[in-house]
């Protein structure tokens, strides 16, 4: 049984740990396969020499391992990953592996769970990675489009379509990450929160939504600022302000930081600017402080992680 899972971004500038954006861009897939006992799990693709193979330590394996104590079977699995995205950037890394292995796993073992009933368990993965059970990346990945988690206890979900002019420049600096980067981002984040904070986070997410039910893309990228999170994650990117700078003269609605970084990520309203000039308005700046990065354009990708193939 194959699955593949798509990459996806985080925040959106207020949303932190409640808004994903599946995006078109890369993806990984899992494939699982019967063994006498146990889980096993085996890495290739692009960045596979970069996955962890220990199952208990591994996004994915988790995930199989929780799958197997539901179903009460008296065998295991092996899961073979294809990794496409690469891990510690920003790019819901870990949740792809989680999702695409959920997915997988349930279809495999008959389980019959919704897409919406595996985000818990897909989110049990992200544990592995970050230290906490955050369901924003693998809510996006599992069900695609822009995902709002609106309450963790009890988990509960809403998927939004974006507007379908809605594209994003995405620029991926190619600087050394932390092992663990986001769980270790997480212990930077301030635990308490001022009264005015608060206020501009909430009017900002509440307006980003708004642009996405309204279908206005420039909305969009106004509301995509966050006074709590991303200053904080902002000075772990060089040239940050710059890129940022750079972005918006080129023609993005909006910028911020894809999840816990480093790669930033741009909205672009593609009836009216070209978001590869802005991708490469982007790449241009971060050269300039001697820094080499990849620059995307993707869109939505409103499907989310889906069987490839039976087995």
């Amino acid at each position: 049984m194959r699955a593949s899972a798509p990459s996806t971004v985080a925040n959106l500038g207020p949303g932190f740990d409640v808004f994903g954006l599946a995006l078109n861009l890369f993806s990984d897939v899992v494939e699982v396969q019967v063994i006498d006992c146990g889980v096993e799990v085996v890495a290739g693709g692009r960045f596979g020499h970069l996955v962890p193979l220990d199952p208990k330590g591994n996004t994915a394996g988790v995930v199989a391992l929780k799958l197997l104590e539901l179903a009460g079977v008296d065998f295991g699995l092996r899961l073979r990953i294809w990794k496409g995205v690469r891990p510690g950037y920003g790019l819901g890394s870990s949740g792809c592996s989680a999702a695409a292995s959920a997915l997988a796993v349930n279809e495999l073992l008959g389980l019959g769970l919704s897409k919406e009933e595996l985000i818990p368990i897909a989110a049990l993965g992200e544990l592995a990675s970050s230290g906490a059970a955050h369901a924003d990346n693998v809510s996006a990945s599992l069900l695609g489009g822009l995902t709002i988690v609106r309450s963790y206890e009890p988990l509960d979900v809403v998927k939004l379509e974006p507007p379908e002019n809605l594209v994003l420049a995405v620029c991926i600096p190619l600087i050394d990450v932390p092992e663990k980067k986001t769980e270790y981002t997480r212990t930077l984040l301030p635990k308490d929160v001022a009264l005015r904070q608060m206020v501009h986070n909430v009017a900002h997410a509440s307006a980003l939504i708004a642009g996405v039910a309204l279908g206005d893309v420039e909305l969009i990228g106004k509301a995509m600022n966050d006074c709590v999170v991303e200053p904080v994650r902002a000075k772990l990117i060089p040239a940050y302000e710059e890129v940022r700078r750079r972005a918006l003269r080129a023609g993005a609605c909006g910028v911020a930081i894809g999840g816990a970084g480093p790669t930033m990520i741009a909205v672009v309203d593609g009836w009216r600017d070209d978001a590869s000039e802005v991708a490469k308005a982007m790449g241009e700046a971060f050269a300039e402080f001697g820094i080499e990065a990849e620059t995307h354009v993707a869109r939505p990708d409103l499907e989310g992680a889906k069987i490839l193939s039976g087995g």
